[in-house]
């Protein structure tokens, strides 16, 4: 997830406001039953650029996404809230959805017509409710105390992530920024009962300042928080969020209403405990798979079938969280499972979950499970259909600066073609390929003929500038070779090389070819998709491949269409979510 964020230009921002966790402690009784370490494990395995896990508050995460909207000229209207949403019974309409919106400002519904709408509402869903969307439950109710606080306590793994289990219940706690942590208490069903009934139990008076309405559900946090950790004290200081959270861990039949209009993303089409801590990631990974497709078919470049891969993709990654939620539940409350082989396969299989590293979606419309070419299997991350392309170390061909591939694909809704040619760029099967991609038929330019791409150079700093010079494109050319980049000059390579000299990079010793599987004798071509994912891997003498795969959801966009038509964009952000 963090690798989509810094594509989005968002990640800065969160490390400034959030706090890097690298590690995770479990703690257990031993034979004497007293609360004792039994390991310290990492907490990302997989081979990324952030070998940690990004902890942020909800509020901070919206104060970035906000600040980002911002600077592009939007912004997100609070406070609202959808009261019912309908369809225009006129055919062909051109804002089917109409959306009955109340405006707490001033009192008044407000109607919005719309072409889609996205439920991004949470658990309780009010768009999944209209829709009349059923979640389908998987597993039984849980209810937790979850609270961000200080506490004077000498445990000693308080900066890491604590998984503690004993005699007395169990928690976890996950370290905040400026020393405080989250912690997460698991609620007995009597204490659940004491706050049903709001009644006050035996407890002692809290000495803190907390929220409104909440000084029971801290009494029960800070009680069973003391037996849990006992022999250690933990008496907390101070309280900047405290709540009682009930989940039923389940998932939506369908993440589409009926229409093909109103899409459900994150909890509100599958809800996890919070164990885990990973809802908002999923949720804003489902965000991120929407959206990119929704826009190019908003900008007229895309099928509407593109949308069809929405709930295909994440309900079958939802299926595979659930389904390791269920394992992870099973093992926290069999104390005696700590340190077991069952338990140690389980959280690597988190590992996965948490960097993203694992997702892989599967056979469909964006991805061509048939591999056509030699890769091997055994590599550290083999490019793999379905699955993230992991970022590598290069050496930019033009001026010789090393750069790390992430920082050159930002999320700016094209896809990329990569060209790992080894040692091939002499050999006649490169040579053909290159001749491929400046032909009519080359998926570069397939699907954009019509349309004035000006000189046809590449322009790197207007993908994060903003600018509107590479605005015809959908889709980017990467070319890494593993020869010594001072000996081959750019202007000498085929057609259309020259004209991406800033994509030109030399792997170096062929370190990132041999990471990716891909012999430097054979190479290989991997189309990448907008959010990072592999669509298709063959081999150097089947670009057609590559077009037949855009050819199933792409169309050919027309002369007179305005990428950058005010209308145009003011319908587009309108219709979008809906929170």
């Amino acid at each position: 997830m963090q690798e989509i964020l810094h594509t989005l230009n968002l990640h800065d921002a969160l490390v400034a406001q959030g706090n890097r966790m690298s590690e995770t402690a479990f703690w257990g009784p031993d034979a004497s039953g007293r609360l004792s370490r039994c390991t310290v494990g990492p907490e990302v395995t997989s081979p990324t650029p952030f070998p940690h896990v990004l902890v942020a508050d909800q509020g901070c995460t919206e104060r970035a996404f906000d600040d980002e909207l911002q600077t592009r000229g939007h912004k997100v209207c609070r406070p609202m809230e959808l009261v019912h949403y309908t369809h225009d019974d006129v055919p062909e309409s051109h804002w089917p959805v109409i959306a009955y919106v109340r405006n707490y400002n001033s009192g008044a519904i407000e109607v919005w017509h719309t072409k889609y709408l996205i439920g991004a509402d949470g658990a309780g869903s009010i768009v999944r409710h209209i829709a009349g969307l059923t979640r389908q439950p998987n597993g039984s109710e849980e209810v937790w105390a979850v609270a961000d606080v200080w506490a004077d306590t000498e445990f000693p793994d308080i900066r890491r992530r604590s998984a503690v289990w004993s005699t007395n219940g169990a928690c976890m706690l996950i370290p905040n920024k400026d020393n405080g942590f989250r912690v997460y208490v698991q609620l007995q069903a009597k204490h659940v009962n004491l706050l049903d009934a709001s009644i006050p139990g035996a407890f002692v008076k809290p000495s803190v300042v907390l929220p409104e309405n909440t000084t029971l559900l801290f009494e029960l946090l800070q009680t069973c928080l003391r037996e849990v950790m006992a022999p250690f004290t933990m008496d907390i200081t101070r309280v900047a969020w405290i709540s009682r959270y009930r989940v039923s861990p389940g998932i939506t039949d369908h993440f589409v209403d009926s229409s093909q209009r109103t899409y459900l993303v994150g909890d509100a089409c599958h809800t996890e405990s919070p164990k885990a801590g990973q809802s908002m990631s999923l949720g804003m990974m489902d965000s991120f798979n929407l959206t990119w497709k929704l826009a190019l078919v908003l900008k007229g470049m895309a099928k509407v079938s593109l949308l069809d891969s929405y709930q295909a993709e994440r309900r079958h990654i939802a299926n595979q969280f659930i389904e390791f939620d269920i394992k992870f539940a099973h093992i926290w409350l069999q104390k005696e499972a700590l340190g077991s082989p069952e338990f140690y396969m389980v959280w690597k299989q988190s590992h996965g979950f948490i960097s993203g590293c694992a997702h892989r979606y599967p056979e469909g419309l964006l991805t061509r499970s048939s591999v056509r070419a030699r890769i091997n299997q055994s590599a550290r991350e083999p490019l793999t259909p379905g699955k993230r392309l992991h970022t590598m170390t290069l050496t930019r061909h033009m001026d010789g600066t090393v750069v790390d591939l992430l920082e050159d694909m930002p999320s700016h809704g094209r896809f990329h073609l990569f060209v790992f040619a080894g040692r091939l760029m002499a050999f006649a099967v490169f040579k053909a390929m290159a001749n491929f991609l400046a032909s009519s038929e080359s998926p570069l330019t397939y699907f954009s003929k019509n349309m004035d791409t000006g000189s046809g150079i590449f322009h790197p700093e207007a993908v994060k500038q903003g600018q509107a010079s590479n605005c015809p494109r959908y889709i980017d050319l990467f070319l890494i070779h593993s020869s010594n980049h001072l000996e081959i000059e750019l202007s000498k390579l085929p057609k259309p090389f020259p004209q991406w000299g800033s994509r030109v990079y030399e792997d170096v010793g062929g370190v990132g070819h041999a990471a990716h599987g891909v012999s430097e004798k054979d190479g290989a071509l991997a189309l990448v998709r907008p959010d990072g994912y592999i669509s298709v891997v063959t081999s150097l003498d089947n670009v057609r491949g590559i077009l037949d795969c855009l050819k199933d959801f792409m169309l050919e966009t027309s002369s007179d269409f305005d990428f950058f038509d005010p209308g145009f964009q003011d319908s587009s952000s309108f219709g979008g979510s809906m929170v």
